[in-house]
């Protein structure tokens, strides 16, 4: 009897964009995705956690149709998002990507050649803050400066960000390394890996350490962890939320992560200087 072939998936990359409003930036980020990803076959899933109608229709209206764009009636928080985006795609690559970040040329496909080391469970990106924020709702930044390039644990076991507000340039910020884990702003992962784990936490509620929590679990069935700053792109962190005024439980989300994981945590500061 002949062997059944398996179908090969059409595209390599999953690209899962959680959005709740600030069109103007995700279409700045949409824009930004074909430059940043050159050859590789993908798609984009967008999940919209119930934006405000009337921007959202005119938005959705003009939209690629090849975007697969869902709809929620409800804002079910990010790690609830992102759960129902993957579960929508059958690429062997996920790429979480918040709408809020505007890729820099050839960031997709540099994270992709980082996966082709079959050790590799997640990688990130170097991400900026934006020099200019005029129009946007959003506090003051350090305007230019490092916003991301990996998240590190303190002596006290608390996560945060490593050498946020550096010059991007230096070169202690420009090396490809492990790290303790990545945002969920713009992390790489293997479907293989996200069917194991069974996706992001839901106990997080809104959001808020859920992709920490999954990192955890991908080190724990051996896999590496890395930051690639090759890939890098402009963050407008926060300015979601504090447009719309949405709201995280930052606290109640340490302490649960600290009950799952805090026997397991280690000082990784010390290893990512």
């Amino acid at each position: 009897m002949a062997r059944k072939r398996t179908k090969k998936p059409q595209t390599l990359v999953d690209i899962c964009i959680p959005v709740h409003g600030q069109f103007e930036l995700l279409e700045k980020c949409l824009l930004s995705i074909p430059d940043a990803i050159d050859n590789i076959p993908y798609q984009i899933i967008i999940f919209d956690n119930n934006s405000p109608k009337d921007e959202a229709d005119e938005f959705y209206r003009n939209l690629d149709k090849d975007i697969r764009v869902y709809r929620s009636k409800d804002n079910i928080g990010f790690p609830g998002a992102c759960n129902q985006m993957v579960a929508m795609g059958k690429s062997p690559l996920i790429f979480l990507l918040n709408s809020d970040v505007i890729l820099d040329l050839g960031s997709v496909d540099k994270l992709v050649k980082v996966m082709d080391d079959p050790k590799v469970g997640v990688v990130g990106m170097k991400l900026i803050f934006p020099e200019n924020t005029e129009g946007l709702e959003m506090s003051p930044r350090p305007a230019g400066k490092l916003q991301h390039i990996g998240l590190t644990t303190n002596i006290r076991a608390e996560v945060f960000h490593a050498f946020i507000g550096w010059s991007p340039d230096h070169p202690r910020v420009n090396a490809q390394k492990e790290v303790f884990a990545v945002t969920g702003a713009a992390l790489m992962t293997r479907r293989s890996i996200w069917n194991k784990v069974g996706g992001l936490f839901l106990g997080y509620g809104m959001g808020t350490f859920e992709e920490v929590d999954y990192q955890m679990v991908v080190r724990e069935l051996g896999y590496n962890i890395l930051v690639e700053p090759q890939a890098s792109g402009i963050h407008y962190t926060g300015a979601t939320v504090e447009k719309y005024r949405l709201g995280y439980n930052l606290r109640n989300n340490q302490m649960l992560f600290m009950q799952r994981w805090g026997e397991k945590l280690q000082w990784w500061q010390w290893r990512q200087a």
